[in-house]
């Protein structure tokens, strides 16, 4: 009998965390003998595989398995290979950092077993950070608001047929969960928000989403061309020419993709620019 949910965890020299995310799948209320955990490791040499293998042993999952990779050095292609194995009726992907409340797994499954028109079950989240720790309610899954900022996190159970349809999850943008969740809803599925801090979600310095934040511009920018009929034409237009690197398509706020509007004032700033250096320009030489 094929597993219910399979869980991929993609990992990179994340031993010190592996220990906690086990504990949190060994303790869901939905019985482990319905998960597949699959753990895909990118070239680690700090003992993950063997410390992944152990918990596995020790927390008697029925379902598990570890997959070695040559090192990629992005976690897009990482969970791909996981999600590729997978036999679950549901998928989740988890980062080794993070992990999830007891109820995350039978209250998610619960939301798709009961709304067969959606695809994507989602929770709040507590969000630890050296700053300070607090929780994060997400808005209702709304499809329009992907084409300004990420409004679902990694730890979104999924039906498979979303990947099945997607490009899996991309290496040419360092938002490459927003990228994957853009292409799901380009794909028509829509997702249930379940109104609990059921994902942990661990806030350190070297996150790859934290480092993705450095790149900011050129990842949401590769997000819109990778996606171009999701978005609208102005905001391609932007995408195009940041990544050319003109001058007037500035990276916007960080997390942020321009709206058309945005796209607009940003053209007419730098038109305003443009005139008044043309204008000092004829003032010094009169």
């Amino acid at each position: 009998m094929k597993p219910l949910v399979s869980i991929v965890i993609s990992n990179y020299e994340y031993e010190r965390f592996l220990p906690g995310l086990f504990r949190s799948l060994a303790s869901q209320t939905l019985g482990l003998n319905q998960v597949e955990v699959i753990l895909v490791d990118d070239g680690s040499s700090d003992g993950s595989v063997e410390t992944a293998r152990e918990q596995g042993v020790a927390y008697g999952f029925a379902r598990f398995k570890v997959l070695s990779l040559k090192h990629r050095g992005k976690p897009g292609p990482v969970r791909n290979a996981g999600l590729s194995v997978a036999q679950g009726r549901y998928l989740l992907c988890l980062d080794p950092d993070d992990s999830i409340e007891p109820g995350f797994l039978s209250r998610t499954v619960a939301a798709l077993d009961n709304c067969p028109e959606a695809s994507l079950a989602y929770s709040d989240y507590l969000e630890y950070s050296p700053e300070g720790d607090r929780v994060v309610s997400l808005p209702a899954f709304d499809a329009h608001l992907l084409r300004t900022q990420n409004t679902l996190t990694l730890a979104t159970l999924m039906r498979r047929e979303v990947f099945e349809r997607s490009r899996g999850f991309s290496a040419q943008t360092a938002y490459e969960d927003w990228d994957f969740w853009v292409q799901a809803a380009n794909n028509g599925f829509w997702g249930l928000r379940v109104p609990l801090p059921l994902f942990r979600y661990n806030h350190h310095g070297s996150n790859f989403s934290w480092k993705a934040r450095l790149v900011d511009g050129r990842a949401k920018a590769q997000i819109v061309l990778d996606n171009k009929h999701f978005f609208e034409p102005a905001v391609v237009g932007w995408a195009r020419s940041l990544i050319r690197g003109e001058a007037w398509a500035v990276p916007f706020r960080r997390g942020l993709i321009p709206r058309p509007a945005d796209v607009m004032a940003l053209r007419e700033m730098a038109c305003q620019v443009l005139d008044r250096a043309c204008a000092r320009s004829k003032a010094a030489n009169a």
